[in-house]
């Protein structure tokens, strides 16, 4: 145990295994929570992480779930602290995006946190819509996007997907708005 009185430190929790584990139980509490039963797939050959059921009236509907894990890292030095306050940062290949491309059907769930603990701060994008976005994000030249998501300091409840490296102002150019996903339960009643 720290001096804190918190059993692991930031340096212990970053070392503590496989960080979509970590992804993956907060989502399964998140769905719980929002009237979903998780399941974990015990074979993931289809990169599919969870299976939502839900009983609507007479009928049982299936949902497929692949989730993702960011640390979210505050803003506090350089371009980007009168911008954002927090964000979060993921390499995607285009290998990745076109694997994702060919499951029409899935959901994907991105899971933010920073070292101090999960608050709340998650994505639920149809499967497609995520590609469309990460095809938004800053292009690498080894086949690769940078995918950030930061959180707006002007307006906390606005997140966003940066589509430049480093930028002045929140423009149409600069950043794609990806406040309707954030904690988007709905769009699995709408599949």
């Amino acid at each position: 145990m720290t001096n804190d009185g918190d059993f692991l430190g930031p340096a212990e929790r970053r070392k503590a295994g496989h960080q979509e584990i970590l992804g993956e139980t907060i989502a399964k509490f998140e769905f719980f929570q929002n009237g979903w039963h998780p399941y974990s797939r015990f074979l993931d050959v289809d990169k599919i992480d969870l299976i939502l059921r839900r009983r609507i009236e007479n009928a049982v509907i299936y949902r497929e779930v692949q989730v993702k894990f960011g640390k979210l890292y505050p803003c506090e030095t350089g371009w980007s602290q009168s911008l954002f306050t927090c964000t979060s940062w993921r390499f995607f290949s285009e290998k990745n995006i076109a694997a994702l491309a060919k499951r029409t059907d899935i959901f994907l769930a991105y899971v933010l946190s920073p070292d101090g603990g999960f608050k709340g701060d998650m994505f639920l994008f149809p499967v497609l819509e995520f590609v469309d976005c990460v095809k938004c994000a800053v292009k690498l030249g080894n086949e690769s996007y940078r995918v950030f998501i930061s959180q707006s300091r002007s307006d906390p409840k606005r997140w966003y997907l940066r589509r430049k490296s480093k930028f002045s102002a929140l423009t149409d150019d600069n950043v794609l708005d990806v406040t309707d996903y954030y904690r988007n339960f709905r769009c699995l009643n709408e599949a």
